[in-house]
């Protein structure tokens, strides 16, 4: 029997404090930029004082890494049903992306000045890039695993490698799917057939 242990009141509190300050952080982003948002900008739009923003966030990045933290985790929680999924390989890792920007769709305005501002500042985004990646790299590893075990993907890839090639590829399809805008038909299309390309290779032979 297993015991599940509900968050005390003070936990939620908290819990429900950082949830309105990131809200209120990205909506800020999304309309001025994250340079141009000020801390206390975000504590008038969250309705707390300043100070306790920096209670849970010691910088902006914290709140923008936090916030996409979260976002990759909700995407990852259902990395399990996708490893079950019927048909082939390009299929599945299709189905992956098309999740990922399903969920960001939301916060499409947001996405696109966080991309803008990463490759702007590519060197000061680089620690909370790596930070993020803690939330994205078992998950996936997960997966790919379960599918070479399933003889969908062959097994003498390199996991790591295949792993940081295919954020790479994924990376540009955000970036297309960022700049185009909804409906976001062409980045379907060029995901399609570039996730096609990418499986090529990976198929296990018999």
């Amino acid at each position: 029997m297993t015991t599940v242990i509900e968050p005390s009141r003070r936990e939620r509190k908290k819990s429900a404090v950082r949830s309105k300050i990131i809200a209120a952080a990205i909506e800020l982003f999304s309309r001025k930029g994250i340079e141009n948002a000020t801390v206390e900008q975000i504590a008038e739009a969250a309705d707390i004082g300043k100070g306790t923003v920096y209670n849970y966030f010691e910088t902006k990045e914290d709140i923008v890494v936090a916030f996409m933290a979260d976002l990759e985790r909700r995407v990852q929680a259902r990395l399990h049903r996708l490893a079950a999924l019927t048909g082939p390989l390009d299929s599945i890792l299709a189905e992956f992306i098309r999740l990922q920007l399903q969920r960001k769709k939301r916060y499409h305005k947001f996405v696109r000045v966080f991309l803008g501002q990463m490759f702007l500042h590519t060197d000061s985004f680089m620690p909370y890039m790596a930070e993020m990646q803690k939330a994205i790299d078992p998950p996936m590893e997960k997966l790919f695993r379960a599918l070479q075990q399933r003889g969908l993907l062959r097994q003498d890839v390199n996991l790591s490698e295949l792993i940081l090639i295919f954020k790479t590829m994924q990376l540009g399809l955000t970036a297309l799917w960022a700049v185009e805008g909804p409906p976001f038909r062409g980045t379907e299309y060029i995901l399609t057939q570039e996730i096609k390309l990418f499986c090529e290779g990976l198929k296990e032979t018999t």
